[in-house]
């Protein structure tokens, strides 16, 4: 969970119909508690200015966490907060294209000159202060994804040895003089003759040897069923996507062992589903369903998303927060929704991961994995060892400030 207030990358993006969305949802949370920007920004941690500004419409947070602390104070269920993050990854999609566009504009009207369009401030909001110390706080990326190359590539094709272009521009031929024989056709010189039959020789190679390709993995969608490598879908699927492709996709995580519902809108669980089996196949875990994903997901026999259910994972934990077990599962159940293959995206490349939502950082302190925080009795057992450190939650500052006051709510019912 990351604590980083006003989220690194805010921008001002105002008038999209994703960014209102958001917008409509944070203010509905709003009016339902009553209470003012300064009250809800003292329980959540984030600025009243900033929240402000996120229920207008007017800019999106960075990181998710953001809202979400804010949502969870807002008394927000967990199908909300799924709503509230599905919302954020799309408003978030159009905060990042407006960064990209800025430069672009700049360049094309000039810097500074008069009439030149202003450049949306993209610093962090003065008001917002140093993280609040949650596991998921960073102070620097963790994790840099690299960079793979997509399919579909074409190689630039290398000249014909041998072959040398004719030198100089072109010139008319001489004007023929009346009565004058026509002079005789020039012939091509028998290299070039060479040369067109050897390019043309390769372009008969090249198509059949795509077409050989083309049946053989089954990209074409002509030799086998696999739907997500034919041309009927794109190269990658990711979020925000919703068709015949994205069912396809479902329908092979569920295969998996993946506990999702099969509609075909690629939402925020079925991502989390997608960065869990990525980073159990030795894939890169960025969320996005590439080529290599794609067959990877065909050709696993196994069930590399299997887990617990939330049943017994409040069993563990209730068995291993002895001193206070019932805290211990409401803080879990507003961190993962007691889910141990949650996992959420922080706007430095970082995430957070498993039952008690262990941020990159602290698993580092604590010398484990992202593997390992996947492992539902692993992550329990490490947050216990976070709360002994200090014999509280402060490790889980949002969390533990929404379950006291939800604890507040019931006794004053």
């Amino acid at each position: 969970m990351s604590g980083n207030g006003d989220g690194d990358g805010n921008r001002d993006v105002g008038g999209n119909r994703d960014v209102e969305e958001l917008a409509e949802l944070l203010r509905e949370l709003k009016g339902r508690t009553n209470r003012s920007y300064a009250a809800l920004a003292a329980r959540s941690g984030v600025s009243g200015s900033a929240l402000h500004r996120y229920c207008s419409g007017t800019s999106v947070p960075g990181d998710y966490e953001v809202i979400g602390r804010f949502g969870k104070v807002c008394g927000a269920g967990s199908e909300e907060l799924l709503e509230l993050h599905r919302r954020w990854v799309l408003a978030d999609a159009e905060r990042k294209r407006a960064v990209s566009r800025a430069p672009a504009a700049v360049s094309a009207t000039g810097s500074g000159g008069p009439g030149s369009p202003a450049t949306p401030d993209v610093s962090r909001d003065e008001t917002e202060g140093e993280p609040d110390g949650e596991t998921g706080v960073g102070t620097g990326p963790d994790v840099v994804a690299e960079a793979e190359a997509g399919p579909g590539v074409a190689a630039v094709p290398e000249a014909v040895p041998g072959v040398a272009a004719e030198p100089g521009p072109l010139r008319s031929a001489p004007a023929q003089e009346p009565g004058s024989a026509a002079p005789p056709p020039r012939r091509r010189p028998l290299i070039a003759v060479l040369a067109l039959a050897v390019v043309a020789a390769a372009g008969v190679a090249a198509a059949l040897l795509g077409k050989v390709f083309t049946s053989s993995s089954g990209s074409g969608g002509s030799s086998d069923d696999r739907l997500l490598l034919s041309s009927r879908c794109p190269v990658v699927v990711s979020m925000g996507q919703s068709d015949a492709c994205v069912h396809e996709l479902q329908s092979l995580l569920a295969r998996a062992g993946g506990k999702l519902d099969i509609d075909g809108a690629f939402g925020p669980v079925t991502q989390m589903r997608v960065v869990v089996f990525q980073l159990r196949s030795g894939l890169t875990p960025n969320g996005s369903v590439d080529e290599r994903t794609k067959r990877a997901l065909y050709e696993n026999a196994g069930k590399p998303l299997g887990t617990w259910t939330p049943e017994r994972v409040t069993r563990r934990i209730r068995e291993v927060f002895t001193e206070d077990p019932e805290r211990a599962v409401g803080i879990a159940d507003c961190a993962s929704l007691l889910d141990p293959l949650y996992t959420l995206p922080n706007s430095n490349a970082t995430r957070n991961w498993g039952v008690f939502q262990l941020y990159d950082g602290t698993l580092r302190k604590l010398g484990g994995t992202r593997e390992q925080a996947l492992d539902p009795d692993w992550n329990i057992r490490a947050a216990h060892r976070l709360w002994a450190l200090t014999h509280d939650f402060s490790a889980w500052q949002a969390c533990d400030r929404a379950y006291r006051a939800g604890s507040k709510g019931d006794k004053g019912s």
